[in-house]
Formats: C-alpha cells, sequence, structure tokens
C-alpha cells in the first residue's frame, strides 16, 4: 500500500511539475542580470512622447542607449552635426535562446556602431567625434526577453517583430483598468526620436537612420511610411539618410516577383542570385504573397500605412498625376485608393536618399516556410538583387538618390559589426 502510495504521489508530482512547466512564464534574465554600459560608454535611458504640441500624448516609453551627453531629454548639445539612430535585429529564436541573452540587443547595436566609429576615426583622424551622436532604441517584444517590460510598466510592447511593419503596440493596463502604455505605431515612436533631436541638437545637418536584419526591415518600411517628418526635418536644413542593412524582406514596389522559366512560384533553397533567366511575371499559390510587409497590398490593415498613404498621395503623387490623385481621395481601401496609394508611396520613397547594403556572399537559404518571402528570392543576397532591378529595370521612377551596395569579404555574412565596420558601412555612416 505504502509502494503504491508513493507511486501516486510521484505521478501526481510529475504531473503537477508538467502543467506549471507548460503554464510557466519563461525564465528570461531580469534587468539586473543584464551587462550595463561601461563606464563613460554609454547612457541608458528612455523616450517619451512630452516634447511636441502637435504630437500625441501617448501614454508610454521607449528604452534606449546613447553616448553620454546625448540623452534626448537633457540640455541642447550644439557641438553635434550628424545623429546616428541605430535599429536592432530580433534577438533569439527561441526561448532557451532568448533565456541565456544577457546583453540587451540595443546595447549590442550601440557597441557594434561604436567600435566602426573607432576604425572610422583610426582610418580618418580629422574625422570630429564629439560631432556624432549615436541613439540605439530597444524595442520590446510582449513577453518575450522582457527584462524593462517586467519592471517597467509603461514600456510599449510589440507582439513578435511586427514592431519593424509599423504596427501598434501592445495596450498595456493595470489590473484596475488604468492604462500604462498606449497602443501607438513603432514608426510613430521613430518620427519622436528624430523630432526631439531638433531640440537636442540645435545645430544638427545629417540624421542617419539605420538598422540590421529586422532592425534593416523596419528602416527600409519606416522610409515607406513617412507622414511628413521627413519634410518637416528637411525644411529645417537637416539631410536624412537611411540604412537598410541585410534586411530578411522587401516591401516589394510591383506586384510581379521573379520566377523561374515556366513555373508561378520560386522553391526555398541556395539562393546565389543565379537567375538571369528568370522572367518577371505574378505568382501563384501564395496566399498574401503581396500583402503589406512584402508588398503595398492591404495597407488599409495598418493604421500608419494609411495616413501615411493619404500623405503621400496628396504630397507626392498629386503634383505629377492629378486625376489619380483625386481618385485616390475616395474610400481607403477602395480599388481606386489602393492604386494611388501604391504609386504614391513609390513617388515618396523615390524621393529620399536611401542605401540599400547587403554581404555579397549571404546566400543562405531563409524563410524556408514563407513563400511570401521566398517569392521575393531565396536569400537575402537574391531579394536584394531582385528589389534593386525592379527599382532600376521595371518601376520607370526616377530615383537618383537611392543606392544598392553589395559587400564582398565579410568573414560573417550576417553581422552588423562586420557590415557598419566595413568600407562601405563607416562610409554611409560618418561621411
Amino acid at each position: 500500500m505504502d509502494r503504491l502510495l508513493r507511486h501516486g504521489l510521484l505521478a501526481l508530482s510529475l504531473l503537477g511539475l508538467g502543467c506549471a512547466g507548460r503554464n510557466a512564464r519563461p525564465s528570461y534574465k531580469s534587468l539586473a542580470e543584464l551587462s550595463h554600459c561601461k563606464p563613460d560608454e554609454c547612457v541608458d535611458t528612455s523616450l517619451e512622447f512630452i516634447r511636441w504640441a502637435d504630437a500625441a500624448y501617448f501614454r508610454g516609453r521607449m528604452p534606449y542607449y546613447c553616448d553620454p551627453g546625448s540623452e534626448l531629454d537633457g540640455p541642447p548639445d550644439h557641438e553635434v552635426k550628424r545623429m546616428i539612430l541605430v535599429l536592432h535585429g530580433v534577438v533569439g529564436v527561441s526561448e532557451a535562446e532568448l533565456a541565456k541573452m544577457n546583453l540587451a540587443p540595443g546595447l549590442n547595436q550601440f557597441r557594434n556602431v561604436m567600435t566602426a566609429l573607432d576604425k572610422a576615426e583610426r582610418l580618418d583622424p580629422e574625422l570630429d567625434r564629439e560631432s556624432i551622436a549615436v541613439i540605439s532604441p530597444n524595442v520590446q517584444r510582449t513577453d518575450q526577453w522582457q527584462p524593462w517590460t517586467d519592471e517597467d510598466k509603461r514600456a510599449w510592447t510589440w507582439t513578435r517583430s511586427t514592431w519593424n511593419q509599423g504596427t501598434r503596440s501592445m495596450l498595456r493596463e493595470t489590473k484596475s483598468g488604468a492604462i500604462k502604455a498606449d497602443s501607438v505605431s513603432s514608426f510613430d515612436v521613430l518620427d519622436e526620436f528624430l523630432r526631439a533631436a531638433l531640440i537636442k541638437f540645435p545645430e544638427l545637418e545629417q540624421i542617419v537612420v539605420t538598422g540590421h536584419s529586422t532592425g534593416g526591415q523596419a528602416v527600409h518600411r519606416y522610409a515607406l511610411l513617412g507622414v511628413g517628418v521627413h519634410e518637416r526635418i528637411e525644411a529645417a536644413g537637416v539631410s536624412i539618410r537611411y540604412v537598410s542593412a541585410n534586411p530578411g524582406a522587401y516591401a516589394f514596389p510591383l506586384i510581379r516577383r521573379k520566377l523561374p522559366p515556366g513555373q508561378s512560384t520560386v522553391r526555398a533553397g541556395i539562393g546565389a542570385g543565379d537567375t538571369l533567366d528568370w522572367k518577371w511575371g505574378v505568382p501563384k499559390g501564395c496566399a498574401n504573397w503581396d500583402r503589406w510587409g512584402y508588398g503595398l497590398e492591404g495597407l488599409q490593415d495598418n493604421e500608419r500605412a494609411v495616413r501615411a498613404a493619404d500623405y503621400a498621395i496628396d504630397t507626392y503623387l498629386r503634383p505629377v498625376d492629378r486625376k489619380l490623385a483625386r481618385q485616390g481621395s475616395r474610400e481607403v481601401g477602395s480599388h481606386e485608393w489602393a492604386k494611388a496609394a501604391r504609386k504614391a508611396l513609390v513617388l515618396q520613397y523615390a524621393a529620399r536618399e536611401i542605401w540599400h547594403v547587403q554581404a555579397s556572399g549571404d546566400h543562405a537559404n531563409t524563410f524556408e516556410g514563407d513563400c511570401a518571402a521566398t517569392l521575393q528570392g531565396r536569400s537575402r543576397f537574391e531579394r536584394f538583387s531582385n528589389f534593386q532591378e525592379a527599382w532600376e529595370r521595371l518601376l520607370g521612377v526616377p530615383a537618383p538618390e537611392l543606392h544598392f551596395v553589395a559587400i564582398d569579404g565579410l568573414a560573417d555574412q550576417h553581422s552588423s559589426r562586420a557590415v557598419y565596420s566595413s568600407e562601405a558601412g563607416i562610409y554611409v555612416l560618418f561621411h
């Protein structure tokens, strides 16, 4: 009887552990356990919507790292002429990897840019380090690796990596219903970083918005979905340069994709760019292959995209095609609106200085289970090549400030440190 009882208790205890294991929150490191800024290296602080009379006063905040003295809520800095806003990529692809992380992704990107700055200074002793400010936000993913979120209930969070598409953050409330963090578009937060820079750095001459991997996707799509902040900053005499490094996918400007001869789809595999005999056509067999994120359909489902499309229709399309712009002023989501929005956003993107930077040896099969990504190319390099071809050969839109740079000879084909410290990386960041 005692033996049966012991076995029964053991079974119940294992069952209980199993339930707890399934329901328990992953054991991520707390903020206190993470690596921090070294002395005189950087400052960790946060951005809030508090500066602008015409900005929505969203409740919430985003943590970021910066070099000492470049805190956006600090006194004006008249020495800084160039601000670099750097966006990180995805951290960890599994809960086990996330649990092992001991360095915040924003801090990692900050250090990678500073490593590139060290090299740039060695190559060009006349480079004025004091004239450069580096800002590196740390984007929070809801319920994943959230040291700031665990300790700060006002931090904005986004589901998975949807922040790179301009989606709204999760509404965060207390148990009593008090709102701690409003739902806000991630691109509205980037707007606020840029606007705050105008006050912080009165002598600013250039802003560089750069990102690697998922961060590169965010920069690319942010340049597409501008809503006047870019133009406002340029009107103040400050130029803006966008640098999208090694993004995993693009918001493709065309409905067509590059397909193998006689086929209507693309099979996942190694993508070295050997597609010279492929033809551009409309693919089949892949749902949502051209929806926002991968293309320019379905913009009406993204609030930021709607505002951006309406702005681009009025600002960029109307001067060149008044008829289509007038048709585009009809109901959001209608066929006429979608047609006008696509052309207007293409015109807006073409009007900006955007550098697309890609490691030339990045041929690995990525996003194998994602047909929408594979239709753009089987690897990051192949997507980059097809995106370049679409802009330079097929769209017929003048875009003298769109640049495409394939970087040869990198030891690590998907490393922001390697990209930023390359000759091309140093040029686009610091010159």
